[in-house]
């Protein structure tokens, strides 16, 4: 379940109109969510208010051998918050959940807007001040009294500022991180650094806007190429790191069901990574994953699939009216040619063959729009339905043939409560022995005496988290 103050902060990035599927580091977020889904190993029950439509605070409770916890606050300046945030009893489940993303294309006609929006910030002062806007939140932990903080400043309408630090007394831990975007016409860059062993890293994603028709035989086809990198370098050890990424969108012409396709390397350690991700029907989502390293040629193969449900006796049919009102308006095409053009008088002075040819030209470009808008309503009643659907509960699958493992998440809505509870069981025995062996190195408090390894398989780890806002 996503967290409440992630929840906020993606408000503020949609108030400030920052796109966060155009940085590096979410590329290959759709096959994430649905394979390396995280599952609640403890149980934790968060507690969320807005106290104003600038204020927000969380109360956080864990209990895992011990009861701890956190006080979380966030304060903002964006104006008009209380358009995209709401409490937990009427926010939808795929609002709070992460799920397919679907990534909007990057066109010419994009970036032509993009241009007379930012002209129009310049000369509208008000509007620039809509932009700028700053994002300040802090987070203190107990008992062990770490402190967390995040500074988020819009500098500009194609500028950005991150600043996050950590800090603990006990541990003598100060970690501080900045990170700095800059998003220009299709192009993204990001500058990083990190005190943490000194580390200094450059991003970079571009969106090709060549015409997407080329990669599909549709006549209307909003698919999306990106192209993206990252080099990285630790000054205190001198160690290097870098890594490449291929991403494609469409969706398909018949259906209007979208997919994506991703293909990562990383040449210092070998490692291709490429994934499929498809919304196989308006309820059903599935992911494969294909891994392999070219050094020692190990490979693994991992699939993931989320199942959504929703209250049979629900109707949507409120959502879905207007939108087919609006796809048969666009299904009427008129003829490129006028009426008034010419005197229907004169018609007998016109040859026949003219007449015909006329004729057959306005035949075809009728059909030709007439099936570009039939594919796009197509497209768009996809998202459209799928975003206005009341669903009630969610349930994530995902396995891996080398490590044979099932992980399971359950996520859903009871009387305006979110519930998250998820399980991971592993189905061979010698898997399993390395992860308890693995968990008793790390954890003092068990002794290794007294573990006993399960003769069959069992779960290793089990939690569930319950979350409340207003």
């Amino acid at each position: 379940m996503l967290d409440f103050m992630d929840y906020v902060l993606r408000a503020f990035e949609r108030s400030t109109s920052w796109n966060r599927d155009n940085n590096y580091e979410n590329i290959t977020v759709t096959s994430d969510t649905l394979i390396n889904f995280p599952i609640p190993t403890t149980f934790k029950f968060q507690s969320s208010d807005r106290a104003s439509n600038n204020t927000f605070n969380t109360l956080e409770i864990t209990a895992h051998k011990q009861v701890s916890g956190s006080l979380a606050y966030l304060y903002t300046d964006a104006i008009g918050m209380d358009k995209y945030i709401r409490g937990s009893q009427m926010r939808t489940l795929q609002d709070a959940t992460d799920t397919y993303r679907h990534i909007q294309p990057f066109f010419a006609k994009q970036s032509q807007d993009l241009s007379e929006v930012r002209n129009n910030l310049q000369s509208n002062n008000n509007a620039n001040n809509d932009i700028c806007r700053s994002l300040y939140y802090g987070r203190i932990y107990y008992p062990t009294s770490i402190l967390e903080a995040m500074v988020v400043k819009r500098i500009n309408f194609h500028n950005q500022l991150t600043i996050k630090s950590l800090s603990s007394a006990n541990n003598k831990l100060n970690v501080i991180f900045v990170n700095w975007q800059k998003y220009k016409n299709e192009n993204l860059q990001e500058l990083t650094f990190s005190s943490d062993g000194v580390l200094c890293g450059y991003r970079f994603l571009h969106n090709f806007m060549s015409s997407p028709s080329k990669f599909n035989s549709a006549l209307y086809n909003n698919a999306s190429f990106s192209m993206g990198g990252e080099m990285w370098l630790g000054l205190s050890t001198l160690t290097p790191g870098c890594s490449t990424s291929l991403r494609y969108c469409t969706h398909a012409a018949n259906t209007g069901r979208p997919l994506t396709l991703t293909l990562s390397w990383n040449p210092l350690f070998g490692h291709i990574s490429s994934t499929y991700s498809a919304r196989t029907s308006m309820s059903t989502t599935f992911a494969a994953r294909y891994d392999f390293n070219l050094y020692s040629t190990d490979s693994n193969l991992s699939f993931g699939c989320e199942f959504w449900r929703k209250n049979s006796t629900e109707s949507t049919d409120v959502n879905k009216t207007p939108l087919k009102e609006e796809n048969q308006n666009h299904h009427h095409v008129v003829s490129i040619f006028d009426e008034t053009d010419y005197n229907k008088n004169d018609e007998k002075n016109i040859p026949e063959k003219q007449i015909k040819l006329l004729n057959d030209i306005t035949h075809t470009f009728s059909s030709s729009l007439e099936q570009m808008d039939k594919e796009k309503s197509i497209i768009e009643d996809v998202e459209h339905k799928f975003n206005n659907e009341n669903f009630t509960n969610v349930w994530k699958m995902a396995t891996s043939l080398r490590d044979r493992n099932i992980r399971m998440l359950w996520e859903g809505k009871f009387k305006g409560f979110l519930l998250s509870a998820g399980t991971e069981i592993f189905l061979t025995r010698d898997y399993l022995n390395s992860v308890i062996r693995y968990i008793n190195q790390n954890d003092s408090t068990i002794n290794q005496t007294d573990t006993v390894t399960p003769k069959t398989p069992s779960p290793i780890s089990f939690g569930l988290t319950i979350q409340y806002s207003t």
